[in-house]
Formats: C-alpha cells, sequence, structure tokens
C-alpha cells in the first residue's frame, strides 16, 4: 500500500475522492487482520505479586518490602535463613503460544547470585538460575523463550534455596516471541589441549524447544590456515564421545589436524519442523607434538630417592617406565655432599654403607643403555644460599670454616633454625662455584640446577654481611648501614646473585661445554606481568632476577617451580607465559607442584597446558606425587596416568642450539692489581662492541657473554685508575678464553681475607 500523507486537506466530499477511498479500504483491511490475530501473540502477559491468587501464591516466610517494586506497585521478599519457601505466578493464557519470560525486580548488592527460577511450561520444566545481585536498579531478566498451552497449566516459581541473600518476588513477564530452533548448550571438547596427534572429540547438550523433536544435528569444522571445512555429522547414540544414548547429548569426533592449526567449530540443529539455530565458534590451537623436550623430576634427599641402592633403582626404573627422561638430583642440600666431596662434608643420612656413592650409583644406572635401555640425564640439584637447618656443624662444613661468610639481617641476627650464606662477600660464590666444579669434574653429570640461588624471604631486610655492607658503601661513597628501602641497596643485591649465576654458567661452560645449566626460581605472587616484575617477590623481594638472566643468556632453562593449585590456575599461567616471552635466547622448563593436587587431572592438565605453551616439564617432586590427593589414588596410578596422557612415547631431552651450534664465544678472567689483588666493581668492556659491558665481582672476576669469534680489543676502566686494555680473540663459535687483565698499581685493597 502506497503512503498518504495526511499533510493533504482531506477532500470535503470524499466519495468523489478515489485516492481517500483507497486509502479508507486498506485501514479497514487492516484492521480486519489484527483482530483475526490470536490475543496470545499479541499481548503481553504480566502478574505480578499484587495480583493475589489463583494469579500468584506464596508458601512459607515472606515479608512486603517498604520500597516500590515493578511498575510502580510492592513486591515481597525472603532470605536463605528462612523456611523453605516460594512464591508462584501463574498466567492465564488465552492460546497456546511462545513467550519469552522476563523476571522484573528490584536488584541490590544484598541479593542472592543465584536464584532459581522455575518455568513450567508446553514441554516440561526447566530451572534457571538468576542472578539477583548488583548495584541498585529496577530491571527485567530474561529468563528464556517458552512454549505454552492454553489456559492456566504454565507458571514460574522462585524458592529461596539457592545462594545467601534476600530473595525478591514482584513481577514476571510474558512477550509473545518466535517459536525458537533447538537450544544448544555446554559444547565441550573431550581433549582440553590439541596436539597433531590429537583426535578430540566435541560434544554439546541439543534440546528440543516445546514438543517439538530433533532431526539432525552438525560440526561444521573449519581449519586455518589451509581453509579446509569439515560438514561432520553429530550423533547422540551413545558411541561418539556423547555420553548415553538418547541423553540430548550429541558428539562426534574431529579428525587430527597439523601442529600450527586454528580449528573453529560451530554446531547447529534443525527440528522435526525445520526450524534451525548454531552455537558460537568454539575455537582451539592445535600445538605441534615435541620431538624433543625436557621430562624432568626433581627428587630432593632429604626422602627416599638415592640414599641406599634400592632407591636409586626403583627411582631410575619408575621414570623410564613413565617416560621421564631427566632427573634433577639433590646432591647438596645443606652444604653436604651426595657424592664424593673433596669440599664439603658427606650427608649424614646417606644409607648405602661406607662405600656407597649416591651420586655414581644413580648415573650409572640412568646412563645404562644396555638391552635397549633408554638413556636417563642426571641433573646435580645444588642448594646454595641456604647452607644449614639447625644442624651441629661438621669440622669441614662452610660454615664451621667460615663463619665470616654467614648472612644477617640488618640488625644483625639470623633466622632461627636456619643460616644462609651471603652472595655479597666475595668468598661465598668462589665456595660455591668450587663445589660446583669439584662434582662437575669428577662425575658425569648432564646438568647442574641451582636452588636458593636468592636471599631469604623470611621477615626483615637481609643481606647485612658486613663485607658486603662494605663493598657497596665504598661503591657507592655512603657509610653506615643502607636501608632496606634505598633502590641502591636493592640493585647491589640483585646483582650479587646475578654475578654468582653468571659465574657458574661460565666455569660450567669452560669445563664442559654442553652441560645444562638451570636455576629454581620462585613464582610468588598473585599476578604477574612486564609491568609488575620490577615489585615482584623474585626481584624485589628475594632479589632473583630471573627475567634478567635469561635474557643475558647466564642459564641454559628457567626451572620455574611453579606450585600452584587449580584454583590458581591464572597465577600458574600467568607466571609460567612470563618466562616463555622472555627466553628466545634460552628456554623454560615449567615445574607444577603437583603434591597441591587433590586429583591426577589437575597435575596431567597442568602438565599438558606448559607443553601446549611452549615449555618442557618438570614434576615437584619425588614421593609426594599424591599428598594432597582426595581420590585414593597411590604413586602408581600418578605414574601409569602420566604415561597414559601425557608421555605415552619416549623422547630424549632437547640439544639446544646455543649450546650444540652456537654462534658467539665468551671472554672471562679477572681483573688485579700488580700486588695480585683483585679489582672489584671495575667495568670490562670490549672496544666498539656495544652492550658488552660487565662488572667484575669482589674477586676481580669478570665475563663478557655472546662475543662474535675474530680479533677484539678488550677495555677495563675504574675509577681513579687509567683504562687497561688488551687484544684477545675468540678462535671459534663456543669457545670460552681466558683474558687477564692487570693495573700497573699495587693502589688495590682486597676487601677481605676469603
Amino acid at each position: 500500500m502506497k503512503g498518504f500523507c495526511l499533510n493533504n486537506p482531506i477532500p470535503q466530499n470524499p466519495e468523489n475522492n478515489p485516492m481517500l477511498k483507497h486509502f479508507m479500504f486498506h485501514c479497514t483491511a487492516l484492521l480486519l487482520l489484527c483482530a483475526a490475530l490470536p490475543c496470545a501473540q499479541g499481548q503481553e502477559i504480566a502478574v505480578d505479586n499484587d495480583d493475589g491468587a489463583p494469579s500468584f501464591t506464596t508458601t512459607g516466610a515472606w515479608t512486603l518490602s517498604g520500597s516500590t517494586g515493578w511498575n510502580g506497585t510492592t513486591y515481597i521478599f525472603t532470605d536463605d535463613t528462612q523456611v523453605l519457601s516460594s512464591a508462584t505466578w501463574r498466567p492465564t493464557f488465552p492460546a497456546a503460544g511462545t513467550y519469552e519470560v522476563f523476571a522484573a525486580f528490584l536488584r541490590s548488592t544484598n541479593r542472592p547470585t543465584a536464584a532459581p527460577f522455575t518455568i513450567t511450561h508446553a514441554g516440561g520444566s526447566d530451572t534457571v538460575q538468576l542472578n539477583q545481585n548488583g548495584s541498585i536498579s529496577q530491571i527485567e531478566v530474561s529468563l528464556g523463550v517458552y512454549d505454552f498451552t492454553a489456559g492456566t497449566a504454565g507458571s514460574v516459581t522462585i524458592a529461596n534455596n539457592g545462594s545467601t541473600g534476600y530473595y525478591i518476588a514482584d513481577a514476571i513477564l510474558f512477550r509473545p516471541a518466535t517459536p525458537a530452533g533447538p537450544n544448544i548448550t555446554s559444547l565441550s571438547r573431550n581433549t582440553k589441549y590439541v596436539f597433531d596427534n590429537n583426535a578430540p572429540g566435541i560434544a554439546a547438550t541439543i534440546t528440543p524447544f516445546g514438543t517439538t523433536t530433533i532431526a539432525a544435528a552438525t560440526a561444521q569444522v573449519t581449519v586455518q590456515p589451509s581453509a579446509t571445512v569439515l560438514n561432520l555429522t553429530m550423533l547422540d547414540d551413545g558411541a561418539h564421545g556423547d555420553g548415553a544414548a538418547g541423553d540430548g547429548v550429541y558428539g562426534v569426533t574431529i579428525p587430527a589436524q597439523p601442529g600450527g592449526s586454528t580449528v573453529s567449530v560451530i554446531v547447529s540443529a534443525t527440528d522435526n519442523l525445520g526450524r534451525s539455530s548454531s552455537s558460537l565458534p568454539e575455537e582451539y590451537d592445535v600445538t605441534a607434538q615435541p620431538t624433543a623436550e625436557y621430562r624432568c623430576i626433581w627428587a630432593d634427599s632429604w626422602g627416599t630417592s638415592f640414599l641406599n641402592a634400592t632407591q636409586a633403582a626403583d627411582l631410575v626404573n619408575q621414570c623410564r617406565a613413565a617416560n621421564i627422561n631427566t632427573i634433577i638430583i639433590e646432591v647438596r642440600k645443606i652444604g653436604d655432599a651426595y657424592y664424593s666431596s673433596a669440599l664439603e662434608p658427606r650427608a649424614t643420612n646417606i644409607s648405602g654403607g661406607a662405600s656407597y656413592d649416591p651420586l655414581a650409583t644413580l648415573i650409572a644406572l640412568a646412563h645404562d643403555t644396555s638391552g635397549g635401555k633408554k638413556r636417563v640425564e642426571v641433573h646435580g640439584w645444588f642448594v646454595m644460599h641456604r647452607i644449614s637447618r639447625g644442624e651441629t656443624l661438621a669440622p669441614n662444613h662452610v660454615l664451621a670454616q667460615h663463619p665470616e661468610y654467614l648472612m644477617t639481617r640488618n640488625d644483625g641476627t639470623t633466622q632461627a633454625g636456619v643460616s644462609f650464606l651471603d652472595p655479597g662477600h666475595p668468598g661465598v660464590p668462589d665456595h660455591n662455584v668450587a663445589v660446583l666444579m669439584d662434582c662437575l669434574s669428577k662425575y658425569d653429570i648432564d646438568g647442574i640446577n641451582l636452588d636458593y640461588i636468592r636471599y631469604p624471604e623470611y621477615t626483615g631486610s637481609w643481606g647485612y654481611n658486613p663485607v658486603s655492607v662494605a663493598r657497596f658503601n665504598t661503591l657507592n661513597s655512603t657509610t653506615g648501614i643502607p636501608s632496606g628501602t634505598d633502590p641502591a641497596w636493592g640493585d647491589w643485591r640483585r646483582e650479587c646473585v646475578s654475578l654468582a649465576v653468571k659465574k657458574g654458567y661460565v666455569k660450567a661452560w669452560q669445563m664442559k661445554p654442553h652441560v645444562i645449566y638451570t636455576a629454581c626460581t620462585v613464582n610468588w605472587g598473585n599476578s604477574i606481568s612486564d609491568a609488575l616484575w620490577p615489585t615482584s617477590s623474585a626481584y624485589a623481594g628475594v632479589f632473583q632476577d630471573w627475567v634478567g638472566w635469561l635474557e643475558d643468556g647466564i642459564i641454559d632453562y628457567n626451572a620455574l617451580m611453579n606450585y600452584t593449585s587449580l584454583s590458581s590456575q591464572t597465577r600458574y599461567e600467568g607466571w609460567a607465559n612470563l618466562s616463555l616471552d622472555h627466553d628466545s635466547k634460552r628456554g623454560t622448563i615449567v615445574g607444577p607442584g603437583v603434591y597441591l593436587h587433590t586429583n591426577l587431572a589437575g597435575s596431567m592438565d597442568q602438565l599438558l597446558w606448559a607443553r601446549h605453551a611452549g615449555g618442557n616439564l618438570n614434576i615437584y617432586d619425588w614421593g609426594s606425587e599424591v599428598n594432597a590427593n582426595t581420590e585414593g589414588a597411590s604413586r602408581a596410578n600418578f605414574y601409569s596416568t602420566l604415561r597414559a596422557q601425557v608421555y605415552p612415547t619416549w623422547v630424549d631431552p632437547p640439544k639446544p642450539a646455543w649450546k650444540y651450534a652456537p654462534t658467539t664465544g665468551i671472554f672471562e678472567g679477572v681483573v688485579t692489581g700488580s700486588n695480585g689483588l683483585p679489582v672489584d666493581h671495575a667495568t670490562v668492556e670490549i672496544v666498539d662492541l656495544p652492550g658488552s659491558a660487565t662488572v667484575t665481582d669482589g674477586s676481580g672476576w669478570y665475563a663478557i657473554m655472546d662475543v662474535p669469534p675474530g680479533n677484539q680489543v678488550l677495555k677495563a676502566s675504574k675509577s681513579a685508575l687509567p683504562d687497561r686494555t688488551k687484544s684477545a680473540s675468540i678462535p671459534a663459535a663456543g669457545d670460552v678464553v681466558t683474558v687477564n687483565l692487570t693495573w700497573d698499581t699495587s693502589d688495590v685493597t682486597e676487601w677481605a681475607a676469603h
């Protein structure tokens, strides 16, 4: 019908005006059509608590509010502490039809977050958990679209048996709606982390609308970047990962896709009336299964790990059976040794006899490849700065020999029952590195793992060894005891730890270039990001700059102690991602604390997440795998599940390119005066190589990483001393070349006897 402009004057004689007669005809037809439409589909039906019975009824204890409700009327309330109470709205439908149901109520902050509303409709009943909590406002919230029969069979009921708070019963609105297609919910994937050898199952709950039935269900699968499109039939037969036959859950298996793919799945369903609906896309990324990765387990020496030959054999056999390829074994826990050491006392809890060598035995078992056995790597786990836990010290213990190495708080006190070495005293990193080199020179260990390579986490400000304070004051031209909040004092302590890490790394590379060097690092704090890193407990609390270590290439892998329960998964992922984001020069080994998990699924999930994110894997720790398990799982269950779900086949540890195909070399050496005493905190750099500058430690030692092969000129500088230069060469990539520099002056004093 064409439009009619009512701005035109109406003619005095309409019967003589054809245009007006045409307009009046169509208006009459529209009125007749509207009158013929069912009332149920043309009008909203509202039922309010003020309507009373039979439209509105209650049971239990309800109170009339003094506040205004929907449309200026009243409302009633109850709370979860009252007897079981309910309110029912029962409309009268003049004809069968489809309606969207709305709850109208006054929202407030003392309301329940889950108030159960049960809708009785033509197809049965459904319960919706409605959130009535929030800022104060009068709102209408949809409870869904339903078919209703004519009459009073349909209803909506609220009960006070949901979450805590004050339940509101006000008005329910029934608004005519277009009949809906099937409802698709609970779209899920049976494999959370998908790899290129996985064919994951997709399932969805599909509910027909009203009295209709499901005629067909499909999954449209789009794979990028290949642009492959698959249309797969979903079935509810109990044989396609869909639960039981006829339970309304439909499933299908998606074929395995190449690593690097992104897969998008849309589930569609059609009912017997031809009405269709589709889900939102469900996407997942496919990760290539690693051909080499670290699959480590920490095994401490406090418990039963390798204290005798039987324990050592059990450890190695179980690791091989579970396809664990690396054992990180604690060989120094409190300044003691589980090997033949020239520097530290033999551990007192070794139970294999006087001639038993725990480390030698473990290495022999792990490296034995006879009969087709897989070679398991052995990494020595050394606790560095925590040096005693209150035990009587052996005469050759480092603290008995050098009590001046002890770390104290700013008030001169120590922590009861625990002693730390202070890396600000030059003798501490020298002794610790000597311990590492002593073990590395005698044993065929595949790696070195540093633990407690940091300051203490205990109350107070730590690191006030007198020699460290004196060095700091000399460097900064200050006096007295530094404030714990002084940024320069924080930088100093962080530098002391980092130089100790660097010294061990370079010396180990120089002795055995392929040995892997890792550090146990902390993940304390609820959240982490690049912006928050400078204020983190790791960086600013215990002065462990593991982000810097990765970026500077002074560790091979960050062995992140990522101990969190599943309830803290966001924290787990955040800390791991921080390491992965900064390890482009090196690598990350993510170590979940499986001892925290109440079920095996939690442990497996965190390991699989780490692999999917690109990390290597570790487990903390041998002997505590099911300590918190509430399922009744045994350690044997843990390892059988680990093999089935995470390590189904054997892979070897990686051979990192920076170790096996390096492109640069390293200069290292000491800077001294002509009297042979070390020059502390001299700057050493390579002329015309930006970014090469470093500083010497308290023993005058320095190292410059990432030096291109060829001829170079080194320069040492120090306030009040003339620059010192020396030509040197890196013959080939991977070489560690020692270049010592000496000032022609005796104006150098030793910081302390060490």
